[in-house]
């Protein structure tokens, strides 16, 4: 008797796990609501352009006091350096009496912290957002938990398994592409949750756009193919763990990262400068994965005929790529 099996291309891949939300927490977070409580924008400045700013910004005037410069309309900006960069960092001065005024302090808060921004790039005649931190704005929420333990518990029921980093002061993790960190400064303190935003730079001297980014749903599931892919690819500086991929390719970088075990990668391309070359690698990008799942889905039919003693009638490549096997089951 003869079993005929047929190894197609994208053979033994999962499809995409649905889009989850977390119920318990603010992780698809707005601006909505008094729980924002600043907001961290990582720049390209030099001290010299810093102090040119503050010397010379006169709308909205402003008051310094202990390190803060404190503006008119009631924004607080705080100057300092984070991970080797300038940052801006962005709060309400007086939240309660936004609120008494029937004014929503998150909105407010982004919406005159970007037109303090966007008056910085004028004066400059350029950017200063930092494109090597991935063209994001972070913003920082409160949340009603001091035990660690409770963090976890809520990770764990959102199958959330990509944790980076975990200890009294910081859990960091991944969640659908995007960055996330309970942070406190003291274990006294209740934690806050910082989360990434995204933005899009723009030349503000010609108007045109200097580089996109791209966030998207892959159904890859199997880390060593897809790092054997990006390899032949032509990929430099691949890193990967548990969770995460990431390279550089052609001048962008790919990260590639995952919620939990045996789930698929979500796929996040910054530093794109030419849409159809970066839609073109996707392609062949796709390509060589398949591929390369083939042969992996071969090898383990290969395998499992061997170790259970089976014979191979014969082996036919078709047009589609597929492999059709038939076996000999006694």
């Amino acid at each position: 008797m003869s079993l005929i099996l047929k190894a197609f291309p994208m053979a033994f891949l999962i499809n995409p796990e649905a889009n989850s939300k977390l119920s318990n927490d603010k992780f698809e977070l707005s601006v909505e609501g008094d729980s924002l409580n600043l907001v961290k924008v990582a720049t390209n400045l030099k001290l010299e352009e810093i102090n040119f700013l503050m010397e010379n910004v006169h709308i909205p005037p402003y008051t310094y006091t202990k390190g803060c410069f404190i503006f008119e309309n009631g924004i607080k900006l705080k100057w300092d350096m984070y991970n080797g960069y300038y940052c801006a960092f962005l709060y309400n001065n007086n939240p309660k009496y936004l609120i008494a005024k029937n004014i929503n302090p998150g909105a407010y808060l982004v919406k005159k912290g970007e037109e303090l921004l966007k008056t910085f790039e004028v004066m400059l005649k350029k950017n200063i957002r930092n494109v090597y931190s991935k063209e994001i704005f972070y913003y920082c929420y409160k949340t009603p938990y001091r035990l660690k333990e409770d963090i976890l518990d809520l990770l764990r029921k959102n199958r959330i398994e990509n944790i980076l980093r975990n200890d009294e002061l910081e859990v960091r993790f991944r969640f659908n592409n995007k960055n996330y960190k309970y942070m406190r400064k003291n274990k006294r303190d209740y934690f806050l949750l910082e989360s990434e935003q995204k933005i899009s730079l723009l030349n503000i001297v010609s108007g045109q756009r200097q580089t996109t980014s791209r966030t998207l749903k892959t159904n890859y599931t199997d880390r060593a193919s897809l790092v054997k892919t990006l390899r032949e690819y032509g990929a430099v500086r691949v890193d990967s763990d548990e969770y995460n991929v990431t390279c550089d390719m052609f001048g962008m970088k790919l990260y590639y990262s995952k919620n939990f075990q045996g789930g698929s990668y979500n796929l996040e391309i910054s530093r794109i400068t030419d849409e159809d070359k970066c839609t073109k690698m996707l392609e062949d990008l796709d390509d060589e994965y398949k591929s390369n799942i083939q042969e992996l889905t071969y090898k383990q039919i290969m395998e499992r005929i061997k170790n259970q003693n089976l014979s191979i009638e014969s082996e036919q490549i078709c047009d589609d790529n597929s492999i059709v096997l038939t076996i000999n089951v006694g």
